[in-house]
């Protein structure tokens, strides 16, 4: 089930501009999904029903989980070239998965893995011993946030968003460069039938379009309609409160 979202509202129309709706998986991938009318197919397992829906809908959003430094900063900076190297494959004009192409496909899946598990936070702040007391106004708070600043409350507090920015950044580097069990990512292209998009990724699958994945270990290649269906039940049955597609009756399971 979907936990309760707590989240710290920013002032009345957000001045600063802070992210308040934080993709788990991008808006831009999630588009690359839509059919003519601009909308994806979502299963939503907690209603027990499918819908279709936009790539800007709150649920495949955080809530103000992690703060502006992270939304805007390191997170923008692995899914940029990440973006970008997907468009290429598309289009055509990067045939295989080198080195270089390596570091970003697996800094933007451990950032995916990630952000998808830290998605909620327990709580909205959280206390430290020895700090010095500040007395900022809201609106010195997120002036501060929208700079990557980070600030203290009287008594020591700290949003937990500023925390869990932290936390994300760590593992999603550690998990990028040591602990990613990722030997070779191959360009998968399916014969026939069509991928699902979980909200919790757990097989090393990145789906890029309705048809086009990126997989490891594989090498490049075409996948019959049964390795398609293979790879839909294990996304199916590790989702926990949705999955999407373009449309589930292309997708074999």
């Amino acid at each position: 089930m979907v936990k309760t979202r707590k989240f710290e509202r920013p002032q009345a129309g957000n001045p600063h501009g802070l992210t308040i709706d934080q993709h788990v998986f991008p808006s831009t991938s999630i588009a690359r999904f839509a059919s003519g009318n601009g909308r994806v197919s979502l299963c939503d397992m907690s209603r027990r029903l499918v819908r279709a829906t936009t790539p800007d809908d709150v649920v495949f959003c955080a809530t103000r989980a992690w703060d502006q430094r992270a939304e805007a900063g390191y997170m923008k900076l692995i899914e940029g070239p990440f973006q970008d190297l997907a468009g290429k494959i598309i289009k055509g004009l990067v045939a295989t998965i080198g080195d270089k192409e390596k570091r970003i496909v697996n800094e933007f899946f451990a950032l995916w893995y990630m952000r998808s598990r830290h998605r909620s936070l327990e709580a909205l702040e959280f206390q430290a011993n020895g700090v010095t007391d500040s007395n900022l106004t809201k609106n010195q708070e997120e002036n501060l946030e929208k700079n990557g600043i980070i600030f203290s409350r009287q008594g020591g507090r700290f949003p937990a968003r500023q925390l869990n920015g932290f936390t994300l950044q760590m593992w999603t580097y550690r998990y990028a460069n040591d602990d990613l069990p990722v030997t070779q990512w191959g360009i998968i292209q399916a014969q026939n039938g069509e991928f699902i998009v979980p909200d919790v990724p757990t097989q090393t699958v990145i789906p890029l379009t309705p048809t086009l994945c990126l997989a490891s270990p594989a090498p490049n290649g075409t996948i019959a309609k049964q390795n398609v269906a293979d790879i839909n039940r294990a996304v199916m049955e590790a989702s926990q409160n949705y999955f999407f597609a373009r449309d589930f009756s292309r997708c074999p399971i």
